[in-house]
Order: C-alpha cells, then sequence, then structure tokens
C-alpha cells in the first residue's frame, strides 16, 4: 500500500446478482450480502467494533469503546439508534456501501480521539452522499475506528438508503439501482480528506475574511475616503435600478444582471486604500496555494511560470500523492472564489435593501420652490448619508468577526457550500435515470 497521507477505498454489494450468476457466485454473494446486512453471525458490525478493541490500547477512544463503538456525522451512535438502523437494513433490497479512509504513520494522529473521528467524518461525508446524488437525509452511516495498526490508524464505513425513494417510470418507488459511485464524486471525496489533513487547510479563509475586515476597518474609521462621492453614485443608481420584488442576494437569479454593477462598487471599495487592496490580494495569494494543494493531491506537480523560479516552503512541504485524479471533477477552487464574491456582493446590497425604501423620488412634477418637496427631498439625503457612513463602519465589523473566527472558516464554508446545494437539490427531488 502507498504512504500517501490518506487512502480512500469503496465498494457496494448488490440486493441480488445479475441473471446468469453461477451457483458458486450465488453463495459467495448470500455470505457477502448477510455479512454487509448485518444478518450473518459474522457481520461487518461485530467486525468493526470487536477488532478496534482487540489490543487493549488505552486512549481517548475508551468512551465509545465502552458504548457502542460506532459513529457517524452526528456523533456516536447509541444502542437504540443501532437497533434502528439494523432493522432498516434487514429489509433494505438496495445497495450496501461500504469501504474504509486509511491514513499514513504522520497523520493517523489526527484520528486518535473520537471528536477527531467524527469531525473529520462530518466534514466529508455530506458532501460526498451531496455530490453522489444521494437523496438527503436518506442514508444511515455508521464507522468505527480501527486501533490494530496504531501508526495506521483507519476508519471503516458502511451505508446504506434508509428507504426506497427513486421514483421510476412506472411509478414505482425503489431504492437506488445504481451501485458504483462516480468518479467525480470519489476524485472530489479524496481531495476533501487530503485538504482536510492539511496543515495550512484555514490559510484561505483566514486571508479571506482579513480582507473583508481590512476593508471595513477602514471604511470604518474614515467615513469620507477619496472617491467616496463616486462610489455613492454608483450605488444610489443601483438602487434606483434594483427590483422591488424578487429575492436581493447576490447569488439569487434576480441579481444575474445586476452582478457586474455590484462588482464594480466592490473594486472601488477595496481601490479606495491600499491596506484594503493588499487584504483582498493576499486572499487569491491564499486560493493559489490552496490549489497547489488540489493539484498535489491530484498527482499532478505545480506548473511554474519559469524555471528560474523554486518551488515555495509550502510546495516542498506537501506530501506526495499517487492518485489518478482529473482536475475538472474538482469544483473547490472556483466555489471558493465564488462564494467569496458573493460575501462581498451582499454586504453592498444589504445597504441598497436598507436605503431603497428611504431613497424618495419623484413620481410627479414639482414648483421650483416646493416647500414639501425639498424637505423630503433634505429628509432623504439625512438619512441615506447617515446610513451610508453606517454602512462603512459595518462593513469592517463584519470582516473584523471573519478574521477572528478564522481557523473555523474552512469548515464553515463547506457547510454552507453543502448547504446550498442540498437546498437547490431539495426544490427538485426527482432523481435522474443515471440515479434510479
Amino acid at each position: 500500500m502507498s504512504n500517501q497521507p490518506v487512502v480512500f477505498n469503496i465498494l457496494y454489494t448488490p440486493y441480488e446478482l445479475s441473471k446468469g450468476a453461477t451457483k458458486e457466485e450465488v453463495a459467495k454473494h448470500s455470505d457477502e450480502r448477510a455479512f454487509f446486512d448485518m444478518t450473518g453471525g459474522k457481520n461487518i458490525f461485530s467486525y468493526i467494533t470487536t477488532e478496534s478493541k482487540r489490543t487493549g490500547r488505552r486512549t481517548a477512544l475508551e468512551y465509545l469503546q465502552k458504548s457502542t463503538g460506532v459513529f457517524n456525522d452526528k456523533g456516536a451512535i447509541s444502542l437504540v439508534e443501532i437497533d434502528d438502523m439494523k432493522a432498516r437494513l434487514k429489509e433494505n433490497k438496495g445497495n450496501i456501501w461500504h469501504g474504509f479512509i486509511s491514513l499514513n504513520e504522520e497523520e493517523s494522529h489526527k484520528i486518535d480521539s473520537p471528536e477527531k473521528c467524527v469531525d473529520l467524518v462530518r466534514h466529508v461525508f455530506p458532501q460526498f452522499f451531496a455530490d453522489a446524488k444521494f437523496h438527503k437525509n436518506n442514508v444511515d452511516l455508521m464507522c468505527a475506528l480501527h486501533l490494530d495498526r496504531p501508526h495506521h490508524l483507519h476508519i471503516h464505513f458502511v451505508f446504506w438508503e434508509k428507504e426506497p425513494k427513486c421514483k421510476r417510470n412506472d411509478g414505482e418507488v425503489r431504492y437506488r439501482r445504481l451501485g458504483k459511485i462516480d468518479k467525480k464524486s470519489i476524485d472530489n471525496m479524496f481531495v476533501r480528506l487530503g485538504l482536510y489533513l492539511s496543515k495550512s487547510k484555514d490559510k484561505v479563509y483566514k486571508s479571506r475574511d482579513k480582507s473583508l475586515s481590512e476593508l471595513k476597518e477602514l471604511l470604518g474609521v474614515k467615513a469620507i475616503i477619496a472617491g467616496n462621492e463616486q462610489i455613492k453614485k454608483e450605488i444610489i443608481a443601483l438602487i434606483k435600478d434594483l427590483p422591488k420584488t424578487g429575492r436581493i442576494t447576490y447569488g439569487s437569479k434576480d441579481m444575474e444582471k445586476f452582478r457586474p454593477r455590484i462588482d464594480k462598487i466592490v473594486s472601488m471599495l477595496l481601490n479606495t486604500n491600499n491596506k484594503a487592496m493588499k487584504a483582498n490580494r493576499k486572499f487569491y495569494e491564499a486560493v493559489d496555494d490552496r490549489e497547489r494543494e488540489v493539484k498535489n493531491i491530484c498527482s499532478k506537480q505545480y506548473s511554474y511560470r519559469t524555471d528560474n523560479i523554486k518551488p515555495s516552503d509550502v510546495e516542498q512541504k506537501l506530501p506526495k500523492y499517487n492518485n489518478t485524479i482529473d482536475e475538472k471533477n474538482i469544483a473547490l477552487i472556483d466555489e471558493i472564489k465564488a462564494d467569496y464574491k458573493r460575501r462581498q456582493g451582499n454586504l453592498v446590497l444589504n445597504l441598497c435593501k436598507f436605503l431603497k425604501p428611504k431613497y424618495f423620488e419623484r413620481k410627479r412634477k414639482y414648483k421650483a420652490d416646493d416647500k414639501h418637496l425639498k424637505t423630503k427631498l433634505n429628509m432623504s439625503r439625512k438619512t441615506i448619508n447617515q446610513a451610508y457612513r453606517r454602512f462603512f463602519k459595518s462593513f469592517g465589523l463584519q470582516s473584523e468577526l471573519l478574521e477572528r473566527d478564522f481557523t473555523h472558516r474552512l469548515q464553515d464554508i463547506e457547510k454552507e457550500i453543502e448547504h446550498e446545494r442540498q437546498k437547490k437539490k431539495s426544490q427538485n427531488s426527482k432523481y435522474n435515470d443515471e440515479t434510479k
């Protein structure tokens, strides 16, 4: 086995073999199915809950071993939950997926406690299920850590669909027919695992948060800055053109045609000060470092601009992988950049949503000396100027919070990206033909 940082292995056992199987194949499958559906005397549950205890090693995992020894992305699984899972599995007429995640000696310490094991599973499996097009909340997952090889700790896992939810053309609801997981989902899982183990896994999000923090701090300290009036004009013009109905958020379809204008305002804000621009640049430099790690996990040497440029310290310290992963399957870097732009854009739109009802527009002709018109215009200008100054101040405070919470931002953004994907999928719960 390769000594690369992580190995991810996954197989599946179908409910029944296709027609034409030999007696030997049928008998072998029957034994295998009984092992994985936990109806056999020797089964996956007894295996993963006893092998982890045979060494007698006393670690922080003791509390898991004293209870059930199994866990999932939500934590330790109770005896009651196990009984419910086994009951569902016994009635299951679909595929059962199983495999392991193995870490080499250098990385094994990262899963040597219950909290670390659960944390890893929580950060890789939900998105893996989403990528592989499993129905939301319709998967039973059971994991266990094996301690029999202390320098190569590994997590065994098994999962299956809780109930049939794939609607066929004949109207019947069945279990997912497709057993093989597509390569794109597996590639992304491998990269996700590799990045989870990375020592610099939070660097991108620290840089992102610092960029917003620097910008907001700048604008909070100095309400009137160079170019402020021009920015204000752009914001007022955007307020006037934004629709009165629909979702006023950067990622919504209603905002699609406005995004170039929103990006322009963000760029103008950044250009008001070298400090803010420098922080923004550092974010993208961190993204480049992240991309190097992705390329490394995909076993592709990073391309340098000239032969005279030596590998950076980060690149020299990257662990060695021997995977065959198509980089085109990996969307993480694009998602990080898109999320960053979305966060910046929403700060501008939050101001627009606040000011739009306060912006006074003339709906009829007024006399030049109309006192009511002057009063309304003055109130509108005063409200907008006050809100505009508050916006600059809050712009800094929000980024400062992101910067302070830096060490947790990688996990947070991946959860947010997963949540957004799941929301979109819930709007269309039908499977396509390939997943039926």
